[in-house]
């Protein structure tokens, strides 16, 4: 048996946070796409800025599971909402939407991915566990401080901003 296998703690919550950052890197670049084929590359860029960061973050944890002797696959975890605490549902997203919203939602994703974390350390049985949740939650916390960072360079969209000045035949 490999020595440097962890208890299966350790194990079950880097799966769960490779799978996080996975789904949120996914869920990203879906929304990158969109705004292209809107036309609103301002935003799209951002959204695939953010799947950068995330995709990042993903193959950091997956090199952790196998400096551990582990692999991503498998777990036995699941989320409270349809999506995984870092990722947006397609219902919060208009093809209109400026840089501020797709900010707005990046900085919710962060912080539900940071109290995420966060209830895992609350949880958790084992030290070592506990110590790697809140690193993750301070990763995110990270996150959250740069997305503000960002949306002090942005202006707020005016209150009209949704109308759309080109509607689709037939509208």
């Amino acid at each position: 048996m490999n020595e440097q296998v962890k208890p299966d703690e350790i194990v079950e919550l880097l799966r769960q946070a490779y799978a996080m950052e996975v789904e949120a890197a996914d869920c990203y670049y879906d929304l990158s796409d969109q705004m292209f084929a809107g036309n609103n590359p301002d935003v799209a860029n951002i959204f695939s800025h953010l799947a950068d960061i995330e995709g990042r973050h993903a193959d950091e944890i997956e090199g952790r599971l196998k400096a551990l002797g582990h692999n991503a696959a498998g777990g036995s975890y699941s989320w409270d909402d349809p999506l995984g605490p870092e990722s947006t549902a397609s219902e919060d997203i208009h093809y209109l939407m400026t840089p501020y919203h797709a900010l707005q939602l990046a900085l919710h994703n962060e912080k539900r991915a940071a109290e995420f974390f966060r209830m895992l350390a609350d949880k958790s049985s084992e030290a070592e566990a506990r110590a790697l949740a809140l690193e993750y939650a301070g990763e995110e916390d990270e996150h959250v401080k740069l997305v503000e960072e960002w949306l002090t360079r942005v202006d707020e969209p005016a209150v009209d901003w949704h109308d759309d000045e080109d509607p689709a035949v037939g509208q």
